[in-house]
């Protein structure tokens, strides 16, 4: 497999990792300590996230949900879900970036009784599974720091390893969590916004992709958050804009071509409509 995957770091510039096999793993420390405990709000493209805390704590946003989490804790971040991170000085752990397809094809070889983790989650670690998950992730971060034959191999059986632990963890997941079949739908939903929001897709794409009506995609939404379809995806497209235009430098008219408007003119009518000011008002009011 071949093709970079983009990576939106903490101010919203573009890099790159390598591929689709990507997998990445440093201490806690390594990035957190060097921003002064704090993570400003972001998301990544294509890469899914695993957070081992073994010491401190951090108060973590997840999209519009905070979280407080204590050690030991595993925290667990699809790719395309909203986080910030506020971490206690000092916290220990591990953090394991690895390349969304490469999760998916392990996943694949662990069997159809796992089913793929595609909800952000976090989980208290039990005495049981501290040392077997920290075991792992050092394995991990050693195999990923050297050259060694067939290392690719090696750290997709890391990879599962993990994977296997983790799916061990939290037994509900296999019965769907106690999900009813709409809530089932909506999580669908949210996941397919986070995926693909920036690409303008109307509501009926999104409910033939999850296999409801459009009609029915609405009625979920405003049984559980009494607003409709439309409105979920605009809210996406909104806190989206305005990490952009707080925490970023960039221009409005490429914030405005990166979340899939084809004129800035429309992505300003957009953000004034929903917020009440224009798009450059609301970067000075925030930074004033």
């Amino acid at each position: 497999m071949s093709g970079n995957l983009e990576f939106v770091d903490l101010y919203g510039e573009k890099g790159s990792f390598l591929h689709q096999t990507f997998l990445y793993c440093e201490p806690l420390t390594q990035r957190s300590a060097r921003h002064e405990w704090k993570i400003h709000p972001h998301r990544h493209k294509q890469i899914t996230q695993i957070f081992l805390l073994t010491e401190g704590g951090v108060d973590v946003q997840l999209d519009g949900e905070h979280h407080r989490i204590d050690a030991p804790a595993l925290l667990y971040i699809p790719d395309g879900v909203m986080h910030g991170f506020d971490w206690q000085a000092n916290s220990q752990g591990t953090v394991l970036s690895v390349a969304t397809p490469m999760l998916r094809q392990v996943e694949q070889n662990i069997g159809e009784s796992a089913k793929p983790l595609t909800e952000a989650f976090v989980l208290a670690v039990h005495m049981a599974f501290s040392k077997p998950l920290l075991t792992i992730c050092q394995a991990i971060q050693q195999e990923a720091s050297a050259s060694s034959p067939h290392q690719s191999s090696m750290l997709q059986a890391l990879l599962q390893q993990l994977l296997i632990v983790m799916h061990r963890m939290q037994p509900a997941r296999n019965e769907e969590g106690g999900f009813s079949k709409p809530e089932r739908k909506l999580r669908q939903f949210q996941q397919l916004i986070r995926q693909h929001f920036a690409q303008q897709h109307k509501v009926s794409w999104y409910a033939g992709q999850i296999g409801v009506s459009q009609a029915h995609l609405n009625q979920i939404c405003q049984q559980y958050y009494q607003s409709n379809a439309l409105a979920l995806v605009h809210q996406t497209l909104l806190s989206e804009a305005k990490r952009y235009l707080i925490f970023s430098d960039i221009a409005v008219a490429e914030i405005a071509e990166r979340l899939g408007f084809s004129e800035p003119g429309y992505f300003n009518k957009f953000f004034k409509r929903h917020t009440g000011l224009s798009p450059a008002a609301y970067r000075r009011e925030s930074q004033s």
